[in-house]
């Protein structure tokens, strides 16, 4: 039986139709921008009919950026997507369908699509990192996606990792995703390239607002500024996996996003702080590489996640999840 994933993003609502092997048969994209506010949980809806279209589909997974009570099917805050909170979305978008749907965190969702076909699909421990405007994280430990005990787990994003940091958009100050997320990376690039005005970095920021694309071709091109400006993202990075390899002990850790594309200009820095800062055996253990699954994670982890009317899951995972 196959199975619907739904990545609900703030630019694009994405609906895959995907096989238990992880095979993408059909896939539909509909963008956030263009659908008014009061018609979100509508077109949805439509999303997910168009894409079934001529498939056997068991149940649908919503997987959506916020904070989700998986139990209850339900969006408590989600700060882009404010139609679809505090209200049943199996229901809402059940009796439109016509199929059972559930509902996940975007970021679990994605680190369980790279547990069950990318990244981490031969091992039982993983950690996955994404790197984009923001840091999102999910924790898989003897092949249990670990929630919490309201569901709201797996925010790796938010560890402080330097009291006196930058502020988050969370509030706090210091959090992981306010040092190594895209949107540190062009906060660095702005200060770097003013105290280096004659670098590469430097020059392209008095033409226009520099990119994270920007910085990592510059890095790429042997611009120091560039390279200064995202050796300190990994290092940061690393500071924190430091932790989570000791707190999870993992056999992996994926670390995708948009910023991940630098590979090894970030990865480099980051294998050489849990080196330095992980005790062993688990800074032995864990091997950190790039997500494989790219932009699909989300919608592959939701269709993974997905059940039917009798609560099972609809693609049969041979590993747990609870």
């Amino acid at each position: 039986m196959n199975a619907i994933g739904v990545d609900v993003g703030g630019t694009k609502i994405a609906a895959t139709v995907v096989t238990p092997e992880g095979k993408i048969l059909n896939e539909v994209r509909y963008p956030t921008q263009a659908v008014p506010p009061n018609r979100l949980i509508e077109t949805i809806a439509a999303a997910i009919t168009e894409v079934k279209n001529g498939f056997e589909v068991g149940g649908v997974c919503l997987a959506v950026p916020g904070l989700i009570l998986a139990a209850e099917n339900k969006v408590i805050i989600s700060p882009n997507l404010h139609e679809i909170e505090n209200i049943p979305l199996d229901e809402e978008i059940g009796r439109r369908t016509g199929l059972y749907v559930t509902v996940e965190n975007d970021a679990n969702a994605a680190a369980w699509g790279e547990f069950r076909y990318g990244a981490g699909k031969d091992v039982e421990h993983q950690i996955f990192i994404t790197l984009g405007t923001g840091v999102g994280g999910g924790v898989i430990t003897h092949g249990v996606l670990l929630r919490g005990a309201d569901g709201a787990g797996g925010e790796l994003g938010h560890v402080t990792i330097e009291s006196a940091g930058p502020r988050c958009g969370c509030g706090n100050h210091g959090c992981l995703e306010a040092l190594a997320s895209g949107t540190a990376i062009r906060r660095r690039a702005r200060e770097v390239a003013s105290d280096q005005p004659y670098s590469a970095l430097g020059r392209l920021a008095i033409e226009r607002e520099v990119l994270g694309e920007d910085v990592t071709r510059l890095a790429h091109e042997g611009d120091e500024a560039a390279l200064q400006v995202l050796q300190e993202t990994g290092r940061w990075l690393g500071i924190g996996l430091a932790g989570f390899v000791n707190t999870f002990n993992p056999e992996v850790i994926a670390v995708g996003g948009g910023a991940a594309r630098a590979g090894e200009l970030i990865l480099g820095p980051a294998r050489k702080e849990v080196q330095l800062r992980a005790q062993s055996p688990s800074r032995d253990t864990v091997e950190i590489k790039e997500a494989t699954l790219g932009p699909e994670s989300g919608a592959l982890g939701a269709a993974a996640l997905a059940r039917g009317a009798d609560g099972e899951y609809v693609l049969g995972p041979s590993k747990r999840v609870v």
